[in-house]
């Protein structure tokens, strides 16, 4: 499985956004950070999927240090 660093920013509503650098475009919400992860998880998986089904590859989980995000269900290698 992928794993991709992922980026939780707080809105002015207090709802969080998750974010993936190395993925730009991908994105979720939630309420709080565990269900912005969750959805991220999500988003991650979906957006995997995509890009498979298109034919093009992953791009490289480049970033490392920050909270890393594994995608909750096996894609297509």
């Amino acid at each position: 499985m992928s794993s991709y660093a992922v980026e939780l920013t707080t809105r002015y509503d207090g709802l969080v956004i998750a974010s993936f650098p190395d993925l730009p475009g991908v994105t979720a919400l939630g309420v709080d950070d565990e269900d912005a992860r969750t959805e991220a998880r999500r988003a991650l998986r979906d957006a995997l999927i995509a890009l498979d089904r298109e034919g093009q590859p992953a791009p490289e989980a480049r970033r490392r240090g920050q909270t890393m995000i594994m995608a909750d269900a096996p894609v297509p290698a």
